[in-house]
């Protein structure tokens, strides 16, 4: 199963730009585009499990 189904419905369109996009990320990048709250660590793993999934590294 994909890592994209996990993710939650205001994570997903923004996941799938980046994945379209298909370049790699950096956190500060990342951070920029999620929504301003708090994510548990399994949501960020989520998050960078579904950006793997297409080649798309996450560095700092």
């Amino acid at each position: 199963m994909s890592s994209e189904n996990h993710l939650r419905a205001d994570m997903q369109p923004i996941v799938q730009a980046l994945i379209e996009e298909g370049r790699d990320v950096t956190m500060g990048q990342l951070d920029q585009l999620l929504p301003k709250r708090e994510f548990s660590s399994t949501e960020i793993e989520d998050i960078m499990a579904a950006l793997s999934e297409h080649g798309i590294s996450i560095t700092e």
